[in-house]
C-alpha cells in the first residue's frame, strides 16, 4: 500500500525518549517531516527529528500556536497514558484526528473505571476492590491476602506492590497513594506471573481485527514487588481458547466504549481455564509489538496509525491480513539491568547478524544510571526476534545470552537474565 500522500506533511510528536524517538524513525520511512517537543533540552529523539521544540507537553496553549506557525498536519504520541492524555486535548484544541475521545480514553488509564467497563461488558476481571483516602482504614479488615496493591491512575509498573500479609496492608496501601493522582488504589487478587497474556486488536471504522496475543516471561527479583519482564512469545498457548471464548467480550467492550479507531491492548491472567483481565492501553504498548506483527502479517502497526492522526483514514485491506496465529514464532525478549551505572555495552553487532533477530530496540546507553527495581525504567532493550521454527528461535536467543555483555563502572555484570528458550512453553502448529 502506498503511503505517498504522507510525503512532506508535518507531524508533531508529543515527548522525545528514545521511545518517542523509534516513531520519529518510522515517520521518516514515510517521507513526512517530524517535530517533537518537551521540556529536556537534549533529549534522544530531538537529536533525530527535522525540527525540535523545549515545550513541556503539558503547554497546550504553547503547542496550539506552534502547530498554527509550523502549520501542522497532525499530532501523535506513543507509549505512555499521560501522554495520550495530552493528546486528545491538544487535537481537540487543534482540530486535529485523534483515535478515541476524552471519555474512553479516561475508561482505560482509570483502573477502577475499566473495571466497572469490564463487568458492564461482561469481560471478566481480577478479583479487585478499590480504596480511597477516607475509607482504606476501615477496607482493610475485609481484605484477604496474598493480593496486589496498585495506584488507580498510574502505568510503567510503578507504585505496584505485593502483599503477602494482613499487618503490611497499611503500609503498602499508603505507599501506592503516593504514586496516585486521583487519591485511589486498588487491591486486586494475587495471580500466578507464569499465566500472564497480552493481546491486541487494531480498530478501524468501528471494525476490530486481533492481530496478537502472546504469553509474558518473568523473573521475580522480590516478592514485594512487580516481576522483571524477560519477554513475550507469540502466538500465545491459550489464543484457540481466547477466540473461541473471550473475542466476542472484548469485541463488545470496544463497542460499548466507542472505540471506533486506533490500537488496544489488554492484559490479563489464564487460571484454571478461565481468562482473567487487569490492565489495557488505548495506545501503543512499550515493547514495539507491532514489529512482530509487521513481520507475521505483512503491515506496520506504526505506520497506520500515523496515517489516521494525518489523514483521519487507515487501509482496511492491510488491517483484513491480520493473522494471530503467525507462521513461526515471534518473541520480544525483555533485556533487564540490575542497578548501577552503565561503563560498557557489547555485543549487539554480533547478535544483529542472526537471520532471527528483526530489531534491537536499545533504551539505554553508556552512562545511563539504574536505580529502580520493578519498573520498565530497568530494560535496557526490547529485542524483537522472528523465526520459522523453535529450533531458529532458540537459536537467537542462546546467541543473546552468550555474546550481550553489560558492565558497570565496577566491571560487574548489569544483566538480571536473559530468558532461557528451555522455558519457553510454544503453541503447537496444526501442519507441524
Amino acid at each position: 500500500m502506498s503511503y505517498s500522500n504522507l510525503k512532506d506533511k508535518k507531524l508533531l510528536i508529543l515527548g522525545a525518549t528514545r521511545y518517542q524517538g523509534e516513531i520519529v524513525r518510522e515517520a521518516k520511512k514515510l517521507g513526512i517531516k517530524t517535530y517533537v517537543a518537551d521540556y529536556y533540552e537534549n533529549s534522544p529523539a530531538k537529536k533525530l527529528a527535522d525540527k525540535s521544540f523545549l515545550i513541556s507537553v503539558t503547554e497546550t496553549e504553547q503547542l496550539e500556536k506552534l502547530c498554527k506557525e509550523e502549520e501542522i498536519d497532525g499530532i501523535f504520541t506513543g507509549y505512555s497514558d499521560m501522554l495520550t492524555v495530552q493528546l486528545q486535548k491538544i487535537c481537540e484544541k487543534t482540530n486535529n484526528y485523534f483515535c478515541g475521545n476524552k471519555e474512553n480514553i479516561n475508561t482505560c488509564i482509570d483502573k477502577e473505571l475499566f473495571k466497572k467497563a469490564c463487568i458492564k461488558s461482561k469481560v471478566p476481571i481480577v478479583p479487585w476492590l478499590c480504596v480511597n483516602k477516607e475509607n482504606y482504614l476501615e477496607k482493610i479488615k475485609e481484605i484477604e491476602t496474598p493480593v496486589v496493591v496498585k495506584p488507580a491512575d498510574y502505568g510503567g509498573s510503578k507504585g505496584v506492590y505485593k502483599c503477602f500479609k494482613k499487618e503490611d496492608l497499611k503500609f503498602y496501601i499508603e505507599e501506592a497513594f503516593t504514586y496516585s493522582k486521583v487519591g485511589k488504589v486498588l487491591i486486586e487478587k494475587l495471580m500466578e506471573v507464569d499465566k500472564e497474556f497480552s493481546v491486541y486488536y487494531m480498530i478501524y471504522d468501528g471494525v476490530a481485527y486481533l492481530s496478537a496475543m502472546g504469553d509474558r516471561y518473568v523473573k521475580v527479583t522480590d516478592p514485594n514487588i512487580a516481576p522483571s519482564g524477560l519477554g513475550m512469545l507469540y502466538p500465545s498457548i491459550y489464543l484457540d481458547e481466547w477466540i473461541e471464548n473471550m473475542d466476542g467480550h472484548i469485541r463488545k467492550f470496544i463497542s460499548d466504549n466507542d472505540m471506533k479507531d486506533g490500537f488496544v491492548f489488554f492484559q490479563g491472567f489464564y487460571d484454571n481455564g478461565k481468562f482473567y483481565i487487569h490492565e489495557t492501553g488505548y495506545r501503543l504498548n512499550g515493547g514495539y509489538t507491532y514489529g512482530i506483527i509487521e513481520h507475521f502479517s505483512g503491515y506496520n502497526q506504526m505506520h497506520q496509525l500515523i496515517k489516521y492522526s494525518l489523514t483521519g483514514e487507515m487501509d482496511a485491506e492491510l488491517l483484513e491480513k491480520s493473522n494471530p496465529h503467525f507462521d513461526g514464532f515471534g518473541m520480544i525478549v525483555t533485556i533487564s539491568l540490575k542497578n548501577g551505572k552503565i561503563s560498557h555495552i557489547g555485543g549487539i553487532d554480533e547478535i544483529e547478524k542472526n537471520s532471527g533477530l528483526l530489531k534491537f530496540n536499545l533504551l539505554h546507553e553508556v552512562g545511563d544510571e539504574i536505580n529502580v527495581r520493578g519498573t520498565t525504567e530497568q530494560v535496557l532493550a526490547y529485542v524483537l526476534c522472528a523465526a520459522e521454527n523453535k529450533e531458529k528461535l532458540d537459536e537467537v536467543i542462546n546467541l543473546m545470552r552468550e555474546k550481550l555483555v553489560v558492565l558497570d563502572e565496577n566491571g560487574n555484570n548489569m544483566i538480571m537474565e536473559i530468558v532461557n528458550p528451555i522455558n519457553l512453553k510454544v503453541k503447537e502448529k496444526i501442519n507441524g
